[in-house]
């Protein structure tokens, strides 16, 4: 088979902001004996598996929230709902402007941005609009604060300032640490991609129709930022996963939420 050339992909993770306003994730998480390993796929129906667009726009933040919408849905329809190339890059073309791939607007996305969007005005596809109640951030360095996050609330959503070392990886299905020039967090460009699986060793994000094993030395070098998102306020009433109470709290200190 002949190797893609991943460096003719696009990106599309502009440089992290922050906001003094933000969720820290890990203060409402419960903390578990979690799994050592964990595959939310796993024993469960295939998801589609889709490239969103992303080999041609720099729509990866939006990639992102699309393989995790899937999943959510999954969990609270107990269906897979119907979410294409199509919706992703109609959504990525309204927060941006851009018409085509590569036009003035084809810029990219801040994490934080379209998370704000998503809880805010929802992510449209066809005739279902999906809000999600909260997000918030987690430590990147922290690998059991990131597990925690996968295995209680369904995923994350990583944010990589990727060296040009791993375009040649992405071929093999890794990502690990390098030496030399091409090892320069940033050189190749940012990235988001979306995990809803882990071991020990790795974390496995999914990005471009594939799912990558991302080693945790390489997460504590790149990984500049990490987000979990909560969709249905009211499910989390019903479990011990979120201090749901807090979690109201802050939203309404910072008049995020009118939910009671």
């Amino acid at each position: 088979m002949t190797p893609t050339d991943y460096s003719e992909f696009s990106l599309g993770k502009k440089d992290y902001e922050p906001d003094s306003r933000t969720l820290m994730m890990a203060q409402f998480l419960e903390v578990p004996v979690i799994p050592t390993t964990w595959d939310f796929d796993k024993r469960r129906a295939k998801f589609p598996i889709r490239m969103w667009g992303n080999n041609m726009y720099g729509d990866c933040v939006v990639a992102a929230e699309s393989n995790h919408l899937l999943r959510m849905e999954r969990v609270e329809q107990k269906r897979t709902i119907v979410l294409t190339d199509g919706h992703c890059i109609l959504r990525y073309q309204s927060l941006t402007g851009c018409e085509k791939p590569g036009d003035s607007h084809d810029t990219g996305l801040v994490m934080l941005n379209a998370m704000k969007n998503w809880r805010s005005q929802g992510y449209q596809a066809g005739k279902r609009n999906y809000q999600i109640s909260a997000f918030g951030e987690l430590e990147p360095a922290d690998g059991q604060q990131l597990r925690r996050a996968i295995y209680l609330l369904g995923g994350v959503h990583f944010g990589f300032a990727l060296p040009a070392s791993a375009q040649k990886q992405t071929n093999l299905g890794y990502w690990d640490v390098v030496t030399g020039p091409e090892s320069q967090p940033g050189s190749w460009g940012g990235h988001a991609v979306f995990s809803c699986k882990y071991d020990q060793d790795a974390i496995y994000v999914q990005t471009w129709q594939r799912e990558i094993k991302v080693t945790n030395s390489f997460v504590r070098r790149y990984c500049d930022e990490a987000w979990a998102v909560v969709d249905d306020l009211d499910k989390w009433r019903k479990t011990d996963a979120l201090d749901i109470e807090a979690l109201l709290a802050k939203l309404r200190s910072i008049g995020a939420t009118n939910i009671e």
